[in-house]
């Protein structure tokens, strides 16, 4: 469904006609979004993006829409496969690792920092910092009227719509039958994404 089939739906579901409903929806997707968003991690969420290193940065800026950290590897141009995974450190850990001396430990570090991600040591020129990332959900307007969610899990839409709407208008029974609704249809997508992942039969070790 796209924005104007949500939009649609999640007024007649609520049967309210009165402008200052409708001219509220945009408002109330921004907080279906915003719920969704601190609770689903999924395979749809994520994206993968590689930055360039040299030998004096440390620091790297997060995507505009970072929301979760999934894998982190700094790998080397001429190895497109391998890679070393880097180890989470506290900014504390960090700032007593990074003043002391560099041995000749390979595993390389990583914190996260406001809106930055600082690597130690640095790496050398060439270097590539690959991230696998969980984005945010793009917002579901008029211009941009489909994303993952609507397309996919229309009803997760429709049922947040419904508790933004039931609690602008005060109607607490409504506002808490649609709440469990909408958690319902979160736990949904988070429990469908892991069974995708996880699908399969399981590995076998072969002797002989």
């Amino acid at each position: 469904m796209n924005y104007t089939e949500i939009k649609a739906l999640a007024l007649s579901y609520a049967d309210r006609k009165d402008d200052e409903v409708s001219q509220n929806i945009d408002n109330f997707m921004r907080m279906v979004e915003a719920r969704a968003n601190r609770f689903l991690k999924t395979g749809d969420m994520s994206v993968r993006t590689i930055l360039s290193m040299n030998e004096d940065q440390s620091y790297f800026t997060l995507p505009s829409d970072f929301n979760g950290l999934r894998d982190i590897q700094v790998k080397d141009t001429g190895n497109a496969i391998g890679g070393c995974t880097l180890k989470y450190m506290s900014p504390e850990q960090m700032n007593n690792r990074a003043n002391a001396p560099v041995n000749s430990n390979s595993q390389i570090y990583y914190t996260l920092l406001a809106d930055q991600i600082q690597v130690f040591p640095t790496q050398p020129n060439g270097s590539l910092l690959e991230i696998v990332y969980y984005r945010r959900i793009i917002p579901l307007t008029s211009i941009a009227p489909i994303n993952w969610v609507s397309e996919i899990h229309p009803d997760c839409y429709n049922n947040g719509l419904m508790v933004e709407i039931s609690a602008f208008v005060k109607d607490k029974e409504a506002t808490s039958l649609w709440d469990m609704r909408f958690q319902a249809s979160l736990d949904a997508i988070q429990t469908d994404d892991a069974d995708s992942r996880w699908s399969g039969t399981a590995l076998q070790t072969r002797v002989g």
